[in-house]
């Protein structure tokens, strides 16, 4: 399949997924579903979505809209950001891990900027380095693969990006489950 037609397939998907959302929370309210779920089942079914999400940049945006249907359902904000950001660090591990064999293979072009990414990172602090990892993955809502998988093509500690990716995932999904909670009361939701 051309890489153009997948792109197309996967954006209309996406979109597809929205409007099922869209339309399903038209007429069930997600205090309903929650309470149809269950509060256990929710913080199972935010892990298993996350660890789904983090595997794709198309099966992202599910796992944000079940966090926001979670919170707005009234489930504790700290507990979906600990199972959310759970899922999320083991999806986003599968896919640090395969990029990281894969760009091993990489062309010399790719290898050249690689080599430049590395004399700025080896130039810094590692807590400097540590702290952008984890206000990037935290505070951002940009695809966590982007940093991840540039750091670990320059051979930065595995383990060490696995851990600000669970600290960053978790960060973002108690963040996220809050402001949605805390804004539709303030905002009356």
């Amino acid at each position: 399949m051309k890489k153009r037609t997948k792109n197309i397939l996967g954006f209309s998907i996406l979109i597809l997924l929205i409007i099922f959302w869209v339309v399903l929370f038209r007429y069930i309210n997600p205090q309903l579903l929650v309470a149809k779920i269950g509060a256990t089942n929710g913080y199972l079914i935010l892990f298993l979505l996350g660890a789904l999400g983090g595997v794709s940049i198309f099966t992202g945006p599910s796992y944000f809209i079940a966090l926001t249907t979670l919170a707005i359902g009234g489930l504790n904000p700290l507990l979906l950001g600990l199972a959310g950001g759970c899922g999320v660090t083991i999806g986003d591990s599968v896919i640090f891990l395969l990029g990281v064999s894969a760009g091993k293979k990489a062309p010399e072009k790719f290898q050249k900027k690689l080599e430049g990414l590395e004399k700025r990172t080896k130039n810094k602090p590692d807590w400097l380095v540590n702290l952008i990892l984890y206000l990037y993955i935290g505070f951002t809502p940009l695809p966590n693969e982007i940093a991840t998988i540039a750091l670990g093509l320059i051979g930065y500690k595995k383990k060490v990006i696995i851990f600000f990716l669970l600290l960053g995932n978790i960060t973002s999904g108690i963040l996220t489950a809050m402001l949605i909670k805390f804004g539709i009361s303030l905002f009356g939701g």
